[in-house]
C-alpha cells in the first residue's frame, strides 16, 4: 500500500468529516511504511516490513461519544466507518469529560522530524543489511555470538474536526540494538541507538561499545547489595526519565495521587525537587530528537521546560482538567532532552573516580507513585569503573530507585547524545547524558545475564 502525502491526507479527511451527520466529529490518520531486519547467532534471521493507512473517526452528538477504525478506503468503506461510529455514540454512555472541539486552529510549531533519505524503502535497506554485516563482522572476529534487530519507519499523520482544525505532520525514526555474548553465554554486552535519520545512527559505535562491554564483563565479581555511587549510560538515564517525564500528570498531583502532590490540591511547580544541576525540558523543533507536533484534539505540541535550576516548571494539563482548573490546556512531551556537560561519554568516563557503571535497565515497574519509586533489573553490563577504567565486572542487582531521588543525587553528566530506552517507550526520541549519581540502591543480586 502507498504512503498518502499530506496534501492527500489533507483531502480524505475533509471528505471522511463530509460524511458526518452528528453534531461533530473528528478523523485522525496514519499513513505509514514499517521495515525490520533481525539476526541472531551471527546471521539475518529475519526481514519483513508492512504498510498501512488507518483511520479513525469519532462522531460526537451531546456528551456521547462513538469511535470506529478503520484501513478500507474505498467511499463504501469510509462511509460505513462513520455510521457505525454514529451508532455506537447514540448508544455510549455520557461523558462528562468530553471536550468540545477546538475551533480554532493552534499555532503548530514547524515540523522538522521527517528525513527526505530515510523515507527511501530501498536505500534504508540496505543501510539495514549493513548495520547487521558491521555486527556480525565484529562478533566473528572475537568469537562473540551476535543479536540485534533494526527497525525503520516513516509515518505521515494528519487530524481534522469538523470545525476546520487541521494539522499535518510526518516523520521517520530508526532504532537500533544489539547484544554480543561469549560462545559459553556466560557474557554479554549491550548497546542501543535511535535516530530519525538513518544516516546519522551511529551503528558502528553501538557495535564497538557492545563488544568491548562483553569481553570485560567476563568472569564477573559478586558484590554485597547496597548503596553505591553509579554512573548510568544514556539509554539507562532515557528510562529513569522518562519514568519521571511520565509522572508529570496535573490532575494526579492536585488530586493527590502523584509524587508532585502537594496538601489542599497544591503542587510541587515552583519546588526545588531535584539537584539546581539539572535541566530538562522538551522542544518538538530540537534539531537532533525532532518531534511530533501535536496533540490532544489537535492541540499544538509546544517547547515547554519540565525542570530548570532542579526546580519543576510545568505539569502537562489535559483539555478537561484545564477547563475544570481554569487553567490553560498543556499536552505531554513529545521528546525529552536533559542538558549535561561538555564531554562525550566515553571521553567523561575516563574522570570518574568510582562508581558502578550500569549499562541498561529491564522490567521496570511501579513501586509507590507518591514517592515515584522504581524496581527493576541490571542487564548485559554492570562494572566497577576506579580512576577512570573499568576495572572488571560486577553479576547483576535488582534495585529499587526513585526517578527523583536519582535526580537528587547528580554529581555531574556528560555531554547530552541521542539514546533510546531499553525497558521504555521506543517511540520518544530523547537526548540524554551519561549521569554519575552518589548513590543508587542495589537492593539484591540477580543471577541474569
Amino acid at each position: 500500500m502507498r504512503i498518502l502525502d499530506l496534501d492527500e491526507l489533507e483531502s480524505l479527511s475533509k471528505k471522511i468529516v463530509s460524511y458526518a451527520k452528528s453534531e461533530w466529529a473528528e478523523v485522525s490518520i496514519d499513513s505509514g511504511h514499517s521495515a525490520n531486519l533481525r539476526y541472531a547467532a551471527n546471521t539475518v534471521t529475519t526481514s519483513g516490513s508492512h504498510s498501512n493507512t488507518s483511520v479513525t473517526i469519532t462522531a460526537v452528538n451531546g456528551k456521547r461519544a462513538g469511535s470506529v477504525s478503520t484501513n478500507d478506503l474505498s467511499e463504501d468503506g469510509l462511509r460505513r466507518a462513520v455510521g457505525r461510529a454514529e451508532e455506537i455514540a447514540a448508544l455510549a454512555p455520557e461523558n462528562e469529560e468530553l471536550m468540545p472541539p477546538l475551533a480554532k486552529k493552534p499555532d503548530y510549531p514547524r515540523s522538522s522530524a521527517y528525513d527526505a533519505r530515510s523515507a527511501d524503502v530501498e536505500w534504508t535497506a540496505q543501510q539495514r543489511a549493513k548495520i547487521a554485516a558491521a555486527a556480525i563482522k565484529e562478533a566473528s572476529a572475537h568469537n562473540f555470538q551476535a543479536a540485534g534487530f533494526i527497525q525503520s519507519g516513516v509515518h505521515h499523520s494528519a487530524f481534522r474536526n469538523s470545525k476546520g482544525v487541521f494539522v499535518g505532520d510526518k516523520h521517520t525514526r530508526t532504532t537500533f540494538s544489539t547484544t554480543m555474548r561469549t560462545e559459553d553465554g556466560k557474557s554479554s554486552g549491550w548497546n542501543k541507538r535511535a535516530s530519525h535519520s538513518i544516516g546519522l545512527l551511529d551503528s558502528q559505535s553501538a557495535i564497538l561499545h557492545a563488544s568491548e562491554k562483553c569481553n570485560a564483563w567476563q568472569d564477573p565479581h559478586d558484590m554485597d547489595p547496597g548503596v553505591y555511587k553509579a554512573i548510568l549510560e544514556p539509554s539507562a538515564v532515557a528510562d529513569l526519565v522518562q519514568q519521571f517525564g511520565d509522572a508529570l500528570d496535573a490532575r494526579e498531583a492536585e488530586e493527590g495521587r502523584s509524587a508532585f502532590s502537594r496538601p489542599n490540591g497544591a503542587t510541587a511547580v515552583g519546588e526545588k525537587i531535584v539537584s539546581e544541576k539539572v535541566h530538562i525540558y522538551s522542544d518538538p523543533g530540537h534539531p537532533l530528537v525532532p518531534s511530533g507536533i501535536y496533540g490532544e484534539s489537535g492541540l499544538a505540541v509546544p517547547s515547554t521546560e519540565w525542570v530548570r535550576d532542579g526546580k519543576l516548571q510545568n505539569l502537562h494539563r489535559g483539555r478537561y482538567w484545564a477547563s475544570k482548573s481554569g487553567k490553560d490546556p498543556l499536552p505531554g512531551p513529545t521528546n525529552l532532552i536533559m542538558d549535561g556537560g561538555g564531554m562525550l561519554p566515553e571521553d567523561y568516563l575516563t574522570t570518574i573516580k568510582e562508581g558502578l557503571l550500569i549499562t541498561s535497565f529491564w522490567y521496570i515497574r511501579d513501586v509507590d507513585n507518591q514517592t515515584l519509586l522504581k524496581t527493576g533489573l541490571t542487564r548485559d553490563g554492570l562494572y566497577w569503573v576506579e580512576d577512570g577504567k573499568i576495572q572488571y565486572g560486577v553479576a547483576n542487582f535488582r534495585w529499587n530507585e526513585s526517578p527523583l531521588t536519582l535526580l537528587q543525587n547528580v554529581i555531574d553528566f556528560s555531554k547530552p547524545v541521542v539514546t533510546a530506552p531499553r525497558d521504555g517507550w521506543d517511540g520518544m526520541p530523547m537526548c540524554m547524558p551519561m549521569l554519575y549519581v552518589s548513590g543508587f540502591n542495589f537492593a539484591s543480586a540477580s543471577d541474569a545475564i
